[in-house]
């Protein structure tokens, strides 16, 4: 009888492993709640109790903040959501450090953000930098410092 044969038939008489399941990306989501709660808290953002929700209200209007980890990516917003919102605030990690925090209307983003399509793909709508800078209103910038402290070990 062949060594292998036997293994197999070892193998098959173990039970199956479970399978764990791990939020894909999950270090990344958590620095970008991370950083959209700080700042929230920065510009006097009143946010969502749940704590996996980067949504909140400023001054009567309803936002969602989103983040970037540097200045080439966009931030994206679930299509679902634009409906209840007022405000995209778009936070991108520029090359030195900091960040800077742009607010862009959502009509603004409905007609001149990048939809994205595909079966199996929720959809969203992206805006990358250049655009927050030609539709929006920049609320300000978070030091390095601020930024570093939201990094996941």
């Amino acid at each position: 009888m062949c060594a292998n044969t036997n293994q197999s038939s070892q193998r098959s008489n173990r039970l199956p492993v479970p399978k764990i399941h791990v939020e894909k990306n999950a270090a990344p989501s958590q620095w970008g709640r991370r950083l959209a709660r700080l700042v929230g808290a920065k510009f006097g953002v009143e946010m969502v109790i749940n704590q996996s929700k980067n949504e909140g209200s400023w001054k009567g209007k309803d936002i969602v903040i989103k983040c970037a980890k540097s200045p080439m990516p966009p931030v994206s917003v679930l299509v679902e959501m634009l409906d209840r919102l007022d405000y995209l605030w778009a936070v991108f990690i520029m090359y030195e450090g900091h960040a800077d925090v742009w607010s862009i209307p959502v009509k603004a983003l409905k007609d001149n953000g990048y939809f994205t399509s595909g079966e199996k793909v929720q959809k969203r709508v992206e805006l990358h930098l250049k655009k927050a800078e030609v539709l929006g209103t920049k609320i300000g910038t978070l030091d390095a410092e601020d930024v570093d402290s939201c990094r996941i070990p």
